[in-house]
């Protein structure tokens, strides 16, 4: 799409009033920190919900049909939702509001989803049978019979949430990140519904999970409403589309085939798993949910704080500006990814524990779950950086080269998971994840290096790995101690404990005022 550089035309009627972050005068880690708030609670009401489901059904085959029946759901949900959609839109939107048609854009966006998605979720419906079978061949006759039962249940969920996906977008451009970012806390509110209170009263109790999912969706959608009611007030019309549309559409068609890569290696890992004991699929989603913690919380807050920067700078084509917005995602990433990464590899075994070890989650489990962790852990950093590389490449309207990258991750993740799955089981499968995300990262990273130069601080990362590196030296030295009375103390001393000390080295070794803005 074209730009008219930096005079940018009147805002919208109606259109929410700007906030200093939507004109380039707020902070960015205030822009991180708003959404990362959010995430927060967003993702301890997904702890509390993975804890009612670890009590209610552990490790389970159930609880693996219900994860199945969820695959694709929560890959569209990816595709078309929060990852397509927002990522795609975002940056046209950008463009269409220097122009002042933000909010026909987003009129004419809301009306052609309103169309498709009942369709969508109706092919879901009809193919369920067909598409549960191949994600999960290994199942036991009953099991894929209760799979697909809960996938045609659970599959309009992608209608709710890219409804929300659409709505957050508009709102994150307009630098309100805290509100989308705690959207998903319903969706979780929803599950524990499901599992605490709807699975008691259903037959069988799995279907209540399915019916919380639902309920949580369309909560996401009606909190983002208000926030976006000047927006109703203009017309609505079905034809002529907004012309900035095709600039979405160029956008969206990479932007999915960026995530369905990132999805299919979720199927690969699901269908080997599948072939293993039962209840695999809900160890390695367990190990994955503590895994997704920091990346929602931290690499995702980033990333969404950066992509509005990222896409007025490249619309208005500067360069050092660019460069510098990718300098300091890229120093916020590793200053809020590494200590998480160091934190888990020491803690992660009495954090399973805590969270889940109740009920029918055994601490044969808790084994299984922290080996597959620690292999996912190896990729931590790596697919932060994916994030953060991805929607630079999107802002610079180069949107293939993502697909491009998670395509040979794909292979790579392929062909390690079938070497690696007949010797170390679900470990072999999260290890092989991992690596997979290094592959994506150090290709987008390389490829960006050369468009944009310079934007790795080697200073900064040397004094954020002295940080890093004294906190998990001092965790190492007392855990010992600390395990010796028992798993609460590990994780209520450990965690806050070492959160203290990498805050106080960050202070003194001036990663702090680097992240603030300073040098």
């Amino acid at each position: 799409m074209d730009s008219r550089g930096t005079d940018a035309a009147p805002a919208d009627e109606g259109t929410p009033p700007l906030s200093p972050a939507d004109v380039g005068g707020g902070s960015f880690l205030g822009d991180v920190l708003r959404g990362a708030s959010g995430t927060i609670v967003s993702r301890l009401a997904g702890l509390v919900r993975d804890a009612a489901i670890a009590y209610a059904f552990g490790a389970s085959a159930g609880y693996d049909a219900f994860l199945v029946a969820l695959f694709i759901p929560q890959a569209l949900r990816q595709v078309l939702g929060e990852g397509g959609i927002a990522t795609a839109f975002l940056p046209v939107y950008a463009q269409a509001r220097e122009r002042g048609e933000g909010d026909a854009l987003a009129r004419s966006a809301f009306v052609y989803l309103f169309l498709l998605l009942p369709i969508l979720c109706a092919l879901g419906v009809l193919f369920a049978p067909s598409y549960v079978p191949v994600l999960a061949a290994g199942f036991a006759p009953e099991t894929m019979a209760q799979s697909v039962a809960l996938a045609r249940w659970m599959f309009p969920l992608i209608g709710f949430i890219s409804l929300a996906a659409l709505a957050g977008g508009i709102l994150n451009a307009h630098g309100r990140f805290f509100l989308p970012a705690l959207a998903p806390a319903m969706l979780n509110g929803g599950m524990l519904l499901g599992a605490v209170v709807l699975s008691r009263v259903m037959d069988p109790p799995v279907l209540g999970l399915a019916l919380g999912s639902l309920i949580g969706g369309a909560g996401m959608f009606l909190l983002l409403l208000p926030p976006l009611r000047p927006l109703w007030r203009g017309p609505w019309k079905l034809w002529p589309p907004h012309p900035a549309l095709g600039g979405v559409a160029w956008r969206l068609l990479p932007a999915i085939g960026a995530l369905m890569v990132a999805e299919l290696n979720t199927l690969v890992d699901n269908r080997l798993a599948s072939y293993l004991a039962p209840g695999s699929i809900a160890t390695l989603q367990y190990a994955m949910r503590l895994f997704q913690l920091p990346l929602g919380i931290l690499a995702v807050s980033v990333t969404t704080a950066a992509l509005p920067r990222l896409s007025r700078l490249a619309a208005r084509s500067d360069t050092e500006g660019f460069r510098q917005a990718v300098e300091r995602g890229f120093l916020t990433t590793a200053a809020l990814i590494l200590p998480a990464l160091a934190g888990l590899l020491v803690l992660g075994s009495p954090i399973l524990t805590v969270l889940f070890e109740r009920g029918s989650f055994t601490a044969a489990d808790t084994a299984r779950t922290y080996a597959a962790l620690a292999g996912y852990l190896s990729g931590l950093w790596a697919y932060a950086l994916v994030y953060l590389f991805s929607r630079a490449w999107f802002a610079l309207g180069r949107p293939h080269l993502p697909v491009l990258a998670g395509a040979i991750a794909l292979v790579v993740n392929v062909g390690l998971n079938l070497w690696w799955v007949r010797v170390w089981g679900t470990f072999g499968l999260a290890l092989a994840t991992g690596v997979a995300g290094w592959v994506d990262a150090l290709l987008l990273g390389l490829l960006l290096w050369r468009r944009c130069p310079g934007w790795v601080p080697i200073r900064k990362i040397g004094r954020l790995a002295l940080a890093v590196g004294g906190m998990t030296g001092a965790l190492l030295l007392l855990r010992p101690f600390l395990s010796a009375y028992g798993p609460w103390v590990a994780v209520g001393v450990g965690v806050p404990g070492g959160v203290a000390l990498y805050a106080a080295l960050a202070w003194i070794l001036g990663i702090t005022r680097s992240l603030a803005g300073g040098r």
